[in-house]
């Protein structure tokens, strides 16, 4: 598996049979380059409808490019002009297979969305999970993945000094911190997280 951070929640996960963009954005990563890494999508997550989760240009470029399924809230995908056949809204319990994927739709603790939900995906043998934003939760304690995708800006989510002391306690093989408001909140992390953590690096592949 390898993963893209294109800044603030957004990633894209690239595996054997296709890639995933979860939260996508083009904010820090132009929206070209974001479209130019994305070839092989097949299937587009979005957790909740805040901006810094929903860019909704860019989902439209991505879907008339290359046609994945978008997934996602349904007052979320009421905003997009997507055809109705590649799109499908989720609640909290849902899951499916699609394209290859197996996605599993999970509860989060982020009472400023509308509806905000999170996601398991599962490709192969490998898995990750994007929390999108969140509180701490009993939830987090109980998902057993090899990358958990979490955020650690502290603003309206958890901070990056209570993910470091969280990290020992998930059962994630890597811990991969999205949604950080500067360097120091990504040094503060990995500071503690040491090992587990996955250093995540702007418009550029990590490999997991």
């Amino acid at each position: 598996m390898n993963l893209l951070f294109l800044g603030e929640a957004g990633v894209v996960a690239s595996f054997p049979n296709g890639k995933v963009a979860i939260d996508p954005v083009a904010t820090q990563v132009s929206k070209d380059r974001v479209l130019e890494e994305c070839k092989d999508l097949k299937l587009i997550l979005i957790t909740h409808e805040h901006k810094e989760h929903f860019d909704r240009a860019l989902v439209e470029a991505l879907f008339e490019k290359y046609k994945p399924y978008v997934v996602g809230p349904k007052h979320v995908l009421d905003n997009l002009s997507v055809h109705s056949t590649y799109k499908s809204d989720v609640v909290v319990g849902d899951t499916f297979e699609l394209n290859g994927f197996e996605v599993r739709v999970m509860q989060v603790f982020h009472p400023q969305a509308k509806y905000a939900v999170s996601y398991f995906v599962k490709s192969g043998a490998s898995t990750l999970y994007h929390a999108g934003d969140t509180y701490e939760t009993d939830l987090l304690y109980k998902i057993k993945a090899d990358v958990g995708i979490l955020p650690i800006k502290g603003m309206e989510t958890m901070d990056a000094a209570r993910v470091a002391r969280m990290s020992q306690r998930l059962q994630f093989g890597k811990i991969f911190p999205v949604y950080w408001g500067d360097s120091k909140n990504l040094v503060e992390f990995m500071m503690v997280a040491k090992e587990k953590g996955l250093r995540p690096r702007l418009g550029d592949w990590v490999s997991v």
